[in-house]
């Protein structure tokens, strides 16, 4: 890490610890609030923000989904565009993998999931679903 950004970082450890001695005079629900809001902000500022919200899975390429063809592309081909599954489920003549990005909704934002489920036959891509829904 550069050094401003290392000075950048401790300078924030001090701006919170002074916010945090400074709040039992705001009482309760504001000096709460203040508090979250300045966590939610050094997540963001950190590159954090996934740990913070309890974000499920890896967000993947939109684009990359339309690159998969069905009866081409291979099991290494998906792994190479998309990295490896979450899931596999295996069935008597096919495998199923299941790619899931889940970001839960909260005070400030509404949720999201997106689910691509990727069936394979004799090791050739069968089937792509892909969906993006709202929470």
């Amino acid at each position: 890490m550069s050094p401003s950004g290392t000075r950048w970082r401790s300078g924030l450890g001090g701006i919170g610890l002074a916010l945090l001695a400074l709040a039992p005079g705001l009482g309760c629900g504001p000096a709460g609030i203040l508090i979250l809001t300045l966590v939610g902000g050094a997540a963001a500022v950190s590159g954090e923000p996934q740990r913070m919200t309890s974000i499920q899975g890896q967000d993947f390429d939109e684009q990359r989904i339309s690159q998969i063809r069905s009866g081409t592309h291979t099991r290494e081909d998906v792994v190479n565009l998309l990295g490896l599954p979450q899931t596999k489920v295996f069935m008597e003549t096919d495998e199923e993998w299941a790619y899931r990005y889940l970001v839960p909704p909260s005070l400030l934002r509404t949720g999201m999931e997106k689910v691509l489920t990727i069936r394979f036959r004799k090791g050739t891509v069968q089937e792509v679903r892909y969906s993006i829904s709202a929470l």
